[in-house]
């Protein structure tokens, strides 16, 4: 019997790899065809696809930033999303290098400058600047580890995660794709620049941070509609946080009674 620890890494790689396949592979391999509209839709599908084809086995995760999350909220060991993020970044960089084979085949075929490598300034196919960049991976991967969240909800409909992931995924192409090619997924981006270069390379930095970054803050978004405790998670060991929770909170009922007040 197969450990069910080496079943969720290979499921995890197995899926990272496809989502580099579909996602950034549709980008080098079809983007002059299908445009930024049918690459959005390309990374919304395979997320989809993978969540019905590997949920049951791993979470389909994919993701090491999704993955820093459920760690966070307590809802996978330590010892697990390290063998997670080990297993996304060997299928990312798997991934990648089946694109790269398939795309050096193409006459004239440059991979520092058509790799969906992301990043900024000359890397940013809108002409963002870093400052863009950061503020996009910040807000929008906590968009999409809020919707992760949200799918483990006992009120959540049975069946549909898969369909709310994928769809998020896609909504946050559409919106993104111009400013930095979008990752909000530190691996995705690590598939993509191992192979566009040194360039690629010294922006990639970006786009490990602040996607955890966003993990973090869409997760303190999920607790403040779920009625799960800030104590119940890891941050909860943050006196910081908590603190700044429990004001928060307090300035809200001061507010709450004062308009009570003035209504009476």
């Amino acid at each position: 019997m197969i450990d069910r620890g080496l079943k969720a890494f290979a499921a995890e790689l197995f899926g990272t790899m496809v989502l580099m396949l579909a996602g950034p592979g549709a980008a080098v391999l079809a983007g002059d065809r299908i445009g930024a509209l049918g690459v959005a839709l390309s990374f919304g599908l395979v997320l989809l696809v993978m969540a019905f084809a590997i949920g049951p086995i791993s979470g389909c995760h994919i993701n090491p930033a999704v993955t820093v999350a459920m760690w966070l909220g307590r809802r996978i060991k330590g010892d697990d999303a390290i063998v997670y993020v080990v297993a996304q970044l060997c299928g990312a960089f798997f991934g990648g290098l089946v694109i790269w084979l398939v795309a050096k085949s193409k006459v004239g075929f440059d991979a520092t400058n058509n790799f969906a490598a992301n990043g900024w300034g000359d890397f940013s196919p809108g002409g963002y600047r870093i400052a863009g960049a950061i503020l996009v991976e910040i807000f929008f991967t906590a968009v999409l580890v809020f919707v992760a969240l949200a799918t483990g909800h006992r009120a959540f409909p049975k069946g549909f995660g898969p369909v709310a992931l994928g769809g998020a995924l896609a909504l946050i192409h559409l919106v993104t794709i111009p400013v930095d090619n979008t990752s909000v997924n530190p691996a995705r981006s690590f598939g993509a620049a191992v192979f566009a270069g040194s360039d690629a390379l010294r922006q990639l930095w970006v786009f490990l941070v602040f996607p955890v970054v966003g993990a973090v803050v869409g997760l303190l978004a999920w607790l403040a509609v779920d009625d799960s405790r800030l104590e119940d998670t890891l941050l909860g060991q943050s006196e910081v946080l908590v603190d700044a929770r429990d004001r928060a909170t307090s300035a809200v009922h001061t507010a709450a009674d004062a308009a009570g007040d003035a209504l009476d």
